[in-house]
């Protein structure tokens, strides 16, 4: 399964933009170079009160469409 690795750090204040419906998508850049676009709602369970913060891998399917989305435990 396909996938790709980066880090992300987007603050609450940011986060509000996606439950205003402003943002549906994020966009970031993997380790490998790749410009990675997903769904915002897979940052669901990351969410806490300080916004989204940490490694994470996301897997998609040979199309390109995202299957999940998961925070790395050990740095």
């Amino acid at each position: 399964m396909p996938s790709a690795t980066f880090d992300l750090n987007i603050s609450a204040i940011d986060l509000e933009k996606y439950y205003r419906g402003q943002v549906q998508n994020i966009l970031v850049t993997s380790d490998q170079g790749l410009k990675v676009k997903f769904p915002a709602n897979l940052l669901q369970p990351h969410v806490s009160h300080f916004g989204v913060k940490g490694r994470f891998i996301l897997e998609y399917e040979q199309q390109g469409k995202a299957i999940s989305l998961k925070r790395y435990e050990s740095f």
